[in-house]
């Protein structure tokens, strides 16, 4: 084999592995999609979050110093938390930590009611 066939050899071969590989990846990424969207179809969507009673005490997306994203239910009695967000209370052992929504303060007297409430 001349030196000119081996290069042409291993250029069109790499060619070859970098479009296969190429391949493998956005059908792998075009699966985890599919099952990122069946998931949600499962659960709801994405947009809904944590529906959690308005009136709970000691939770986390019910106190004032939750720094997540939430709303309030349009009949005021649900509180609509996306998932995680930052403690910004001084007094919690979970100040400046991600906590859930859904979280349940162990500390006494350190959730302070949001008040949108």
């Amino acid at each position: 084999m001349s030196l000119e066939t081996r290069r042409g050899f291993l250029v069109a071969s790499g060619k070859l592995l970098v479009g296969t590989v190429a391949l493998a990846s956005m059908g792998a990424h075009a699966s985890d999609e599919h099952e990122h969207h069946e998931h949600e179809h499962e659960h709801g969507g994405s947009g809904d979050g944590l529906s959690i009673d308005a009136t709970a005490k000691d939770i986390c997306a019910t106190c004032r110093f939750w720094g997540g994203i939430r709303k309030l239910s349009d009949d005021g009695g649900k509180v609509i938390a996306q998932s995680m967000g930052w403690c910004n209370n001084p007094d919690s052992p979970n100040h400046r930590k991600l906590t859930m929504a859904d979280h349940q303060m162990k500390k006494a007297d350190t959730w302070t009611k949001w008040a949108v409430l």
